[in-house]
C-alpha cells in the first residue's frame, strides 16, 4: 500500500490541502520557546499578553506559543510559587494556522531546536501527557468523504496503538481514550449514507472530544446544535473543516523523533479510506471477528497487521 504525501481523495480532484500542528512540551518557557522557535524557521516573535507569545513566520502563519489555558484559572488563583511548580507539568503549546504540508521538514527545523534548548516530551515523567496534534484539512463535506476516513481510522486504531504504544503518563488521562467497539462494529458494518446519519451515529457512541480521532469540531461546522445538544455543555468545540487527530506523541527529547512519523501515520489513514477494496477487506474482516467467540479469536490489531502486510506484498508484485 503506497503512502501520500500530497493528500487527495478518491472523486475529487488533485489539490494541496492544509494542516495545522499543535504541540505540547515542557522545560522551557513560552518566551523561551517561542524565541527558539522563531529563530529556527527565520520568523519573528513577540509577546501579546503575560503568559502568550506570538510568531510571525512566513510558511506558519502567526503561530501561539502559550501556556495550557486549562489551567490559568488555578495558576491565577494560586499565585507564583504554584505557577513555577505547575510548569514542570502543564504544557506549553505550540499551536500554527494551516500550513502547506511541504513546510513540515522546516517544522521538524524548529522542533529540533526546541530540544535542543531544553523541550521535554512525553516519555520525561510520568505526569507529562503531552501530544501532537494534527488538524487535517477534510477533502469534501459529505457523507461518504468523512464516513470513509472515519471508518479506515477506527479500523486502523488499534493496529496503530500496538505499532507505536503511546507512554503511560497519556494513556491513563482520559485524552486519548480508543474508539468504543459498538462505534467501530458499526462502522465496519456500513457507512451512513447521510451526513446527518453519520453525525447521529458517531455522536450514539462517541460524544466526547477524549478519542485519538476527534470528529466534533467537523461535525459542529455541519450541524451546531446537535453537537452543542449532545455533549451538553461539558466540552468546548470549536468548529473546524479538518480531522483533529490527536493520538501521537510528543517525543521532541529524543534524537530522531519528527512530526513526519504522525503524518505518515494519518496518510496511511487516508490511503485506506481511498482504496476501496482494501477498506472493504478491512470491514468484513472486522464483521467475521467480532463474531468469533472472544476466547477464540486473536487481536484485532493482529488481524490488521495480516491484512495490511499482504497488501503491501500485493503492491510490490
Amino acid at each position: 500500500m503506497t503512502q501520500k504525501n500530497e493528500q487527495t481523495d478518491a472523486g475529487t480532484s488533485a489539490r494541496t490541502r492544509h494542516i495545522g500542528l499543535e504541540l505540547e512540551f515542557a522545560g522551557l518557557t513560552e518566551a523561551e520557546a517561542a524565541l527558539v522557535f522563531a529563530d529556527a524557521v527565520d520568523g519573528t516573535a513577540r509577546q501579546s499578553d503575560a503568559r502568550r507569545w506570538v510568531c510571525e513566520t512566513k510558511e506558519f502563519g502567526a503561530c501561539e506559543v502559550y501556556l495550557d489555558t486549562r489551567f490559568d484559572d488555578k495558576i491565577a488563583e494560586l499565585g507564583e510559587a504554584a505557577e513555577h511548580l505547575m510548569r514542570e507539568v502543564v504544557p506549553v503549546e505550540l499551536v500554527t494556522e494551516p500550513f502547506d504540508p511541504r513546510h513540515l521538514p522546516l517544522f521538524n527545523d524548529g522542533t529540533a531546536a526546541l530540544r535542543d534548548a531544553g523541550a521535554i516530551g512525553s516519555r520525561d515523567g510520568i505526569l507529562l501527557g503531552f501530544g501532537l496534534h494534527l488538524n487535517v484539512e477534510i477533502a469534501e463535506e459529505t457523507a461518504d468523504h468523512l464516513g470513509r476516513v472515519l471508518t479506515s481510522y477506527a479500523l486502523l486504531e488499534e493496529h496503530f496503538r500496538a505499532k507505536d504504544p503511546i507512554d503511560v503518563s497519556r494513556r491513563v488521562l482520559p485524552f486519548v481514550q480508543p474508539y468504543p467497539d459498538s462505534l467501530v462494529d458499526a462502522l465496519a458494518g456500513g457507512v451512513p449514507d447521510t451526513l446527518d446519519a453519520l453525525i447521529d451515529l458517531y455522536l450514539d457512541h462517541a460524544p466526547t472530544r477524549d478519542h485519538g480521532l476527534d470528529m466534533l469540531p467537523i461535525f459542529k461546522g455541519i450541524d451546531e446544535d446537535k453537537v452543542n445538544d449532545a455533549v451538553h455543555g461539558l466540552t468546548a468545540v470549536k468548529p473546524r473543516p479538518a480531522y483533529h487527530f490527536r493520538l501521537p506523541d510528543c517525543r521532541i527529547d529524543e534524537d530522531g523523533w519528527s512530526v513526519m512519523a504522525a503524518w505518515d501515520c494519518w496518510n496511511t489513514v487516508e490511503a485506506v479510506a481511498s482504496d476501496a477494496p482494501l477498506l472493504t477487506a478491512l470491514r468484513k474482516a472486522r464483521g467475521d471477528w467480532t463474531g468469533l467467540p472472544k476466547l477464540g479469536r486473536k487481536p484485532w490489531h493482529k488481524e490488521v497487521a495480516t491484512i495490511l502486510d499482504t497488501t503491501s506484498e500485493r503492491d510490490v508484485s
